[in-house]
This record gives C-alpha cells, sequence and structure tokens, in this order.
C-alpha cells in the first residue's frame, strides 16, 4: 500500500497549479506570498529549493533575489520540471535541477533551503535522509524553512475539513500532525526557531537555524 501522495505524476502533475488552487479556494497564491515575506529573502542570497515542483514559489525568490542571487530549484517529476521551466525561463539567477532530494545533491553553501508541502508525505528514514542532505546544503547561520501542516488534533476538525484530509491527503499526513518537527531538528543541530500560522494553525511556517 503506498502511504505518500506526494510524487505527483499523470494527469494531477499537469494541472497542479489548477488543483493547488481548488484545494485551497483559490488562496495558495496568497498564502505563498506571505511566506515568503515571513523568510526575509535579500538581494544576493543562495536559496536552494527542495522539490520545488512548478517553480511557483521559486519564481517569487528569484525577484527578491536579484541578479546576484542564485535560486535552485530541485524536483524529480518530469512534468513538473517542463512547467517551472517555462514559468522561471526569463531568470537568468535561476537553475531548475532534476534530481532525488533524498539522495546526495552536488551542492553546499546556501543561506537557505525551503522546503514546501513534502516532509507531511515522507516516512521516518526518508525525514533523516532528507536533514543530512540539508545539513549539507547550507553554511553554519545558515536557515532551514519548511512550509507544512502544523500539529493539530484531527478530530477537532470541521466535519468537511476532516473528510477532506482523511480521504485526499496521504496516510502519512495523518502521522505527521503528531510529529515533534522542533526535536527531530535538534538531532540534526538545528536551533533557534520561529513558526508563523496561517488558516487556523493548521498550516505552519518553520524556520530553524543550522547551528
Amino acid at each position: 500500500m503506498v502511504r505518500s501522495k506526494i510524487k505527483i505524476t499523470g494527469i494531477k502533475a499537469r494541472f497542479y497549479d489548477l488543483l493547488v488552487n481548488l484545494a485551497t479556494g483559490f488562496r495558495y497564491g496568497k498564502l505563498v506570498k506571505e511566506v515568503t515575506a515571513k523568510m526575509n529573502i535579500a538581494e544576493g542570497v543562495g536559496l536552494i529549493d527542495l522539490g520545488g515542483g512548478t517553480g511557483k514559489n521559486a519564481k517569487l525568490f528569484a525577484r527578491l533575489a536579484g541578479n546576484s542571487g542564485k535560486i535552485v530549484l530541485v524536483d524529480i517529476g518530469k512534468t513538473m520540471l517542463k512547467k517551472a521551466g517555462r514559468r522561471l525561463k526569463k531568470y537568468k539567477n535561476c537553475e531548475i535541477v532534476s534530481a532525488d532530494i533524498l539522495k546526495p545533491l552536488k551542492f553546499n553553501g546556501f543561506d537557505m533551503v525551503f522546503i514546501s508541502f513534502i516532509m507531511h508525505g515522507l516516512e521516518i528514514q526518508e525525514r533523516s535522509a532528507l536533514m543530512k542532505n540539508v545539513s549539507k546544503l547550507l553554511k553554519r547561520g545558515g536557515h532551514l524553512f519548511i512550509l507544512d501542516y502544523n500539529q493539530f488534533d484531527m478530530k477537532k476538525l470541521n466535519p468537511i475539513a476532516g473528510y477532506l484530509f482523511t480521504h485526499f491527503e496521504c496516510e502519512l499526513a495523518a502521522e505527521f500532525i503528531k510529529w515533534d518537527a522542533e526535536r527531530f531538528l535538534r538531532s540534526y543541530k538545528f536551533g533557534k526557531f520561529e513558526k508563523w500560522y496561517w488558516h487556523d494553525k493548521k498550516i505552519r511556517l518553520l524556520r530553524a537555524e543550522k547551528l
């Protein structure tokens, strides 16, 4: 049985942006802009977007990083990468890489790592593999940003939200909302955490500094 739904292929990949907009009541664009504002991306920053999909987030990052910055989007989905290529074509400070984010990457020395709605679809051992990568990618004092579900009690969701989460999210997501991310990240020498919340505290941006 497949416990994860984060690898998007086929028709879902082709219409991914539309599906995300529908699922969020056409509020995803607003969320991404607010998240990006919290990240304080300065001109000249080096940022790698792991599992960056169609490049919607990377486009905003590229505008803020400017010509002296460097944005790298990493994904493994051919359809997603093709869409990202079209979206980011005019941004010379962007590089698009086809690679598995759970395997060692050739990069290092980044100021920021961004991971959006990937962690909840990973098994524990996969989260560990990802954090080993992140530790190598980030320079000391650099920041990891994880945008994903916050911890919450699924029993307290309203009936509609509960039904959608149960039937459309993966099995691993139900485990993720009980997971202590900060404790996990401390074991990889991250600290100085800061958090921001959206959608009645169901979605969280977690910032962690590499110590």
